[in-house]
């Protein structure tokens, strides 16, 4: 009696950890590129590990795409699994192995699709009309607003940049009176007083330009860049008076002096000269404006 409950109870036992593996495609006949759903299914312990997939199944059979494994019930699961091959022929789909417990291989047959030479090339599907829905091109109307703001945006500032470097007329201001630069020139030389510090060669030099200047102004000659003796001579040929005369060689024949001969004079010549000129740019009577 003992033997025969223990034969029972192992029975028993037995049929409730029974396992349940399979991997199944729903058909056995596919065109080359064309998605194979397999359902791979597990019955049996709550324990049972799920097999991983990489990209391939075999050198032939690509995967597509592995869905989440779903509970059916405790110790009860399925997944869905998308195969497909590239090339024609039959493919076995190898045992899917975990632990000690594999699946059975199923042979998967792919065909090429049958060409009729005598029609024209066509898609294997027609093309799906579709509605137009705006989502379709909100990106592109998007990006053509920006680049027109964009563009806008470059134009106006071109604009802007070209009319502010648009030249101003110039404001012609009307010649200064020479007179008037002469007096400058004289009075800024008197106040600077650089023959006192050292300054006698430049000193001389602004003396005897603002002379030649008042020469060329006045006579109408050329002094400027004229020697003192080509000066002389020319002031002899427009019959200056002696005394105008010997006051502008005075000067002229001092400053060549401390310029040429490297002597500087004591500050008393330097303030006579200085006197000299006040007194030439004076007996002119031009007014000045």
């Amino acid at each position: 009696m003992r033997f025969k409950l223990f034969l029972i109870a192992s029975f028993f036992i037995q049929f409730s950890f029974a396992e349940s593996f399979n991997l199944k495609p729903d058909s056995s006949n596919y065109l080359i590129g064309e998605r194979v759903k397999c359902i791979l299914s597990y019955e049996g312990s709550p324990n049972f590990i799920w097999p991983t997939f990489k990209d391939t199944l075999t050198q032939n059979l690509e995967v597509l795409g592995i869905e989440k494994i779903d509970t059916l019930a405790p110790g009860k699961y399925q997944q869905t699994i998308f195969i497909t091959a590239w090339d024609s022929g039959y493919f076995v789909v190898p045992p899917i192995l975990s632990g000690s417990i594999q699946t059975a291989p199923s042979l998967i047959r792919f065909n090429t699709v049958a060409i009729d030479n005598q029609k024209d090339i066509k898609p294997i599907k027609e093309q799906m009309n579709t509605p137009f829905i705006f989502a379709e091109i909100k990106e592109l109307i998007l990006w053509v607003a920006l680049g027109l703001i964009v563009l806008i945006s470059i134009v106006i500032l071109t604009i802007y940049l070209i009319k502010k470097r648009k030249p101003k007329p110039e404001t012609i201001l009307p010649p200064r009176p020479i007179m008037e630069i002469l007096w400058e020139r004289y009075y800024s030389l008197e106040q600077s007083k650089i023959w006192e510090t050292g300054g006698e060669k430049e000193f001389q030099f602004e003396l005897s330009l603002i002379l030649r200047s008042f020469l060329e102004f006045k006579y109408n000659m050329k002094a400027v860049e004229e020697t003192t003796k080509n000066i002389t001579i020319q002031l002899t040929s427009l019959g200056i008076n002696r005394k105008e005369k010997e006051d502008f060689l005075h000067i002229l024949n001092f400053s060549d002096m401390v310029k040429f001969a490297k002597q500087k004079g004591v500050f008393s010549q330097h303030e006579n000269a200085l006197a000299i000129l006040k007194e030439t740019l004076e007996s002119q009577k031009e007014e000045v404006g």
